[in-house]
């Protein structure tokens, strides 16, 4: 008996220890990643925009190395989608929104033409799909943290682009912050088991609470920074319908690229960030909030 309790002691300490380990690395890698995109963010215009097209073309990447693992799509199909989602980050920089037809066509009309013309032996459905996909799901839907930030700098004052595109990420980190904690602490009714099994109901509801109260703090933090005279368009309903449309899709998001991680029998993208696996795994919560909450301030808030 005595040997089996100092067996089981002995693995609940490794248990503890790695836990913690991998706890450290989380924060630390965390760290490493706000620091970057807050440095870039602060800068704004093109340091911004060439560190988003970084991510994006990094992100192209992992999704094409994870599609090339059954034989799905090729190198040459990774670099039209990589250059393809980048050309949607730099071009919403320059001309926002009307840029996307441009660069959806551009996508679609080459991988046709390379499928048929070069690539005749290639079974070209399957692959010409996942070559137009790839750019959406990277350049396109995070392209609009840069339109966010660009766009609303230019409607008001007070570097306005910088405070919206924080406030917003904010939300999103903190909801996936308290949603992780509170799965592994209290989650026992799983969401989608098959698709992710880690995400839970409590994780969820203590997410979407946190994300709220965050969202209404952020809201006066930013006023009594910045004066009352700014950001008054930022009214607390305004605020909790951003949290809310974080605590909606920035799940979908997350669950969305688990299916996929899933169905291609891998844990993460990458592992270009410590703890966290790849840039997709970093930014999968706002692949569909970012483009969502764009359109939310562009239609509803600003009326452009």
């Amino acid at each position: 008996m005595t040997r089996r309790a100092d067996l089981s002691q002995r693995r609940f300490q490794r248990h503890v220890q790695s836990e913690g380990e991998s706890l450290s690395l989380r924060v630390m890698g965390a760290f490493i990643f706000v620091a970057l995109f807050a440095g870039t963010l602060f800068w704004g215009g093109l340091p911004f925009t060439f560190g988003i097209a970084i991510a994006c073309a990094i992100g192209s990447f992992e999704v094409f190395l994870m599609l090339e693992r059954k034989g799905d799509t090729i190198p040459v199909a990774a670099l039209i989608g990589t250059s393809g989602s980048v050309a949607y980050v730099f071009l919403a920089h320059v001309m926002p929104q009307e840029s996307f037809g441009f660069v959806t066509l551009a996508i679609v009309i080459l991988s046709f033409a390379w499928y048929m013309i070069v690539l005749k032996h290639v079974k070209p459905t399957k692959a010409i799909a996942l070559t137009i996909f790839v750019p959406i799901i990277t350049g396109f839907c995070l392209s609009h943290l840069v339109m966010m930030r660009d766009v609303v700098d230019k409607i008001e004052k007070h570097r306005s682009g910088l405070w919206i595109v924080l406030f917003v990420m904010s939300i999103v980190w903190m909801y996936d912050v308290a949603a992780w904690w509170a799965g592994r602490r209290f989650g026992q009714n799983k969401i989608a088991p098959s698709i992710s099994p880690n995400k839970s109901w409590e994780g969820l509801v203590a997410g979407t609470i946190t994300a709220i109260a965050v969202s209404v703090l952020l809201r006066f933090l930013v006023l009594w920074i910045l004066g009352s005279d700014a950001y008054q368009w930022l009214s607390v309903p305004r605020a909790i319908v951003i949290a809310l449309i974080v605590c909606v899709l920035g799940p979908l998001g997350d669950m969305s690229e688990s299916m996929m991680k899933r169905d291609y029998g891998i844990k993460d993208m990458g592992s270009i960030i410590p703890g966290h696996g790849g840039i997709m795994d970093r930014f999968d919560s706002t692949l569909f909030t970012a483009p969502a909450i764009y359109y939310y301030l562009y239609y509803f808030v600003f009326h452009l």
